[in-house]
């Protein structure tokens, strides 16, 4: 039977503490993480749902379009898969004859006895005709959003989720440093972004996520599509990177200098250093997620430097920005078995920007820091 990653039974208490009777997951992060297994059209098509139902009592069923049947039956340790008919192609499994996903979802609902019962579901994820279709299929069942019972779940990562985001975490740093040793003054930022796109997945990525090198005057923006820029001596190469490994996503950022650095870019980038140093050693099992950010804002205060995001950095995992944030108002406290990509940057529009990101366990004995292969310590030169 397929390995499943993540913690079913967590979820199972979440449904018990919460009187649920079914729960439904149809994000295309909980999906896999209740399936164990990848549905890409559920990103790139959003009326193609895959829909997982996991009554409180009994065996769930697994809902797919007909197109994914062959590919998610024997992926999925749920026994029971079937389809509903997408509009664009035939059905590679026997059939529940409805066009409708939601319809498919209705009937699986009745079969099992739910039709006036308490059911989560990730309502924030249903489109609107997609809600009305339901309830008014089904008038009497009580829908419930399940999305924070999902995502507690998901905050503490399992040993085996925790060893597939390390060996990503890693590969991303190496990607990134096997790109940073090629840029060349003359190169395209396009073609930058290009050669890392191939060295991720040269590094076990199943797909690019952020492909976020930036070069010269767009370093001082956060998220710009590359662009046919030239590479100068003297500019700055700042990233924001990720991708998926069999779901999970990385994501890692560093930043370096074509060329010599100037005093004025070591003096900037010295003092994120500390800053970033600082925060990560301030995330001790306990400590609520708010007094990280808060470490974060006095050291960005204490060596001048503008703070210029709502959070110190965020829990990782199927998404790329999970719960706990490390933000002002999260008081959740840090305990071990979460992951926290945290990120330190500064970044003046048009002129320059610095970012530093790492991939972090909370251990029992404290912070690990995992994306440890590239000397951030100082500003690397190119």
């Amino acid at each position: 039977m397929p390995e499943l990653l993540g913690n079913l039974d967590a979820v199972k208490r979440g449904m018990a503490d919460e009187g649920l009777d079914a729960l439904v997951a149809i994000s295309p992060e909980n999906v896999p993480y209740t399936a164990g297994v990848i549905v890409t059209t559920q990103r790139s098509l959003r009326d193609r749902l895959a829909i997982v139902v996991m009554p409180s009592e009994g065996d769930p069923t697994f809902l797919v379009a007909g197109q994914e049947v062959g590919y998610v039956t024997g992926r999925t340790w749920i026994e029971d898969v079937r389809s509903y008919l997408a509009l664009d192609g035939p059905v590679d499994g026997p059939p529940v004859q409805n066009a409708s996903p939601i319809q498919a979802l209705v009937d699986v609902l009745k079969e099992k006895g739910l039709t006036a019962g308490r059911v989560g579901i990730e309502i924030n994820y249903l489109t609107v005709p997609f809600h009305r279709e339901l309830v008014e299929a089904l008038p009497e069942l009580d829908l419930v959003p399940c999305e924070g019972l999902l995502e507690r779940a998901r905050m503490i990562k399992t040993p085996a989720e925790l060893e597939l985001m390390t060996r990503a975490a890693v590969a991303t740093e190496r990607a990134l440093m096997a790109t940073y040793m090629t840029i060349q003054p003359g190169d395209r930022e396009r073609g930058i972004v290009g050669h890392l796109a191939g060295n991720l997945l040269q590094a076990g990525a199943d797909m690019p996520g952020g492909l976020f090198l930036r070069v010269g005057p767009n370093t001082g923006y956060a998220h710009p599509l590359a662009e046919d820029y030239v590479a100068q001596p003297g500019d700055l190469a700042t990233s924001d990177v990720g991708a998926s490994f069999s779901g999970y996503v990385s994501d890692v950022a560093r930043t370096a200098v074509i060329g010599r650095a100037t005093d004025h870019q070591r003096s900037i980038y010295d003092r994120l250093v500390e800053v970033h140093r600082r925060t990560i050693e301030a995330m001790t099992p306990g400590i609520p997620a708010s007094q990280v950010f808060h470490t974060a804002v006095r050291e960005y205060e204490r060596v001048k430097i503008p703070f210029p995001m709502a959070f110190a950095g965020h829990g990782i995992g199927l998404h790329v920005h999970e719960k706990p944030l490390l933000s002002a108002h999260e008081n959740t406290p840090l305990r071990p078995g979460m992951v926290f990509a945290v990120e330190t940057r500064v970044r003046w529009p048009e002129k320059e920007g610095y970012h530093i990101e790492d991939f972090v366990v909370i251990t029992e004995e404290g912070p690990e820091l995992v994306t440890n292969v590239m000397d951030t310590s100082r500003l690397m030169e190119i």
